[in-house]
């Protein structure tokens, strides 16, 4: 009587496990083409810092990209789907546990369907959870690190529509001095080159842009008409650690959620080494119990990697910091040098170009500023959550 009463939950409960890969398969094709908008607090936000209508913020443009996401919406519905697979083996066994076991137990095989469903359920729930914070974070270190690099390019474009106008002059004044026979030919299409190359340069930026534009709106949904203001208000800070590097990394390895997957292979690869069924063969045992050793192989080496990643991460913001006040120092210099300019252009000491000459030195310097500033921000942002950082790398998200 009882092996027929396991042999019925043992069917009862592939038939749901079955239904799983369909339901996921149905998740991913499921397209919600709702548009989003942002919400109430975000704009209550904007009136209290007096942003303009069209102002879009970082945290903004994140929530919109979390509403817009289809990853969010299949973990929300598969996290769902899997609580109703518990809470059916719930109703039919009354119980949704498998006793500990640190060595090696046979069951008998009714049992084992039992456990074993179990334990991939609950494997599937913890995978899932950490797979959806992934993907937040995920989506927020997108949305963040193409908000960033489009002010970025746009800094740099500016500097190089000033920079275009300035080989124009050279240029133009070029050609006089050359009917004047105080330029040869040759230096002259030197500076039509220069001129010609830097107005090839800023239409690539611009096309440059527009792609990036459009790869923001799609990732925020936004439809590619809407026109937005980008505010970004991070401000360039020396990074300080609160703790010493090996807390800091102990802390990280204990919290990080690609370890955490990694430390739930580890358990499942343990549940499949220590529970046999009485038909389990010699061969399908020793294999379960490489995997667990398999498991239990990467998961050390994952942990090694991603402290090498943390390290190099942090010296990696140690650099830009170093850049930083080099970039200072260059700056303090330029502006030194225009304020000379400009007092040797109105003694009719120097040309006027030489003041615009002078000021696009100063231009530059901040541009660099802001370039680093931009640079220094993400790669916090990235040491701070370290399931940003790939391998030994520094990081693996784009600067």
């Amino acid at each position: 009587m009882k092996r027929k009463v396991y042999q019925a939950l043992a069917t009862m409960l592939a038939v749901l496990l079955l239904s799983t890969t369909a339901f996921a398969a149905q998740t991913e094709t499921t397209v919600n083409t709702e548009k989003t908008t942002v919400n109430t607090e975000a704009s209550d936000i904007k009136k209290q810092k007096e942003l303009p209508e069209n102002a879009l913020t970082l945290d903004m443009a994140v929530d919109m990209a979390k509403k817009n996401s289809m990853d969010l919406r299949g973990s929300s519905d598969q996290a769902e789907y899997l609580q109703k697979l518990k809470e059916d083996i719930w109703d039919i066994t009354g119980s949704f546990s498998v006793p500990s076991a640190s060595y090696q137990q046979w069951v008998d095989p009714q049992i084992y369907g039992i456990y074993s469903s179990i334990q991939n359920i609950s494997s599937n729930m913890t995978k899932n959870k950490y797979a959806e914070e992934l993907t937040k974070l995920t989506l927020e270190a997108s949305v963040k690190n193409q908000f960033t690099s489009i002010l970025s390019d746009e800094s740099a474009l500016a500097l190089k529509k000033k920079d275009t106008q300035l080989k124009k002059k050279l240029y133009e004044q070029g050609m006089l001095k050359n009917k004047l026979g105080m330029l040869s030919n040759y230096e002259l299409q030197n500076l039509q080159h220069e001129y010609q190359q830097s107005e090839f340069d800023t239409v690539k930026l611009e096309l440059a842009l527009q792609q990036e534009y459009a790869a923001f709106y799609q990732l925020i949904g936004a439809e590619q008409h809407e026109t937005f203001t980008l505010v970004y208000d991070a401000e360039y800070v020396p990074y300080t650690m609160t703790q010493t590097m090996e807390q800091y990394v102990f802390n990280k390895l204990n919290t990080d959620y690609t370890i955490k997957l990694q430390e739930q292979a580890v358990e499942d690869a343990k549940f499949g080494k220590n529970y046999l069924t009485w038909t389990t063969s010699g061969g399908e045992k020793a294999g379960k119990e490489y995997s667990f050793s398999e498991a239990q192989r990467s998961l050390k080496t994952a942990k090694q990697n991603k402290e090498v990643a943390i390290r190099n991460a942090y010296t990696t913001i140690t650099q830009i910091e170093s850049q930083y006040e080099a970039m200072q120092e260059t700056l303090k210099q330029a502006q030194a040098a225009h304020r000379a300019a400009s007092v040797n252009v109105r003694a009719g000491n120097a040309i006027p170009i030489t003041l615009d000459q002078a000021a696009l030195a100063v231009d530059q310097a901040e541009n660099g500023l802001r370039q680093l500033e931009y640079a220094h921000d993400m790669q916090i942002y990235q040491f701070e959550h370290t399931e940003l950082l790939a391998g030994g790398g520094a990081a693996n998200m784009p600067q």
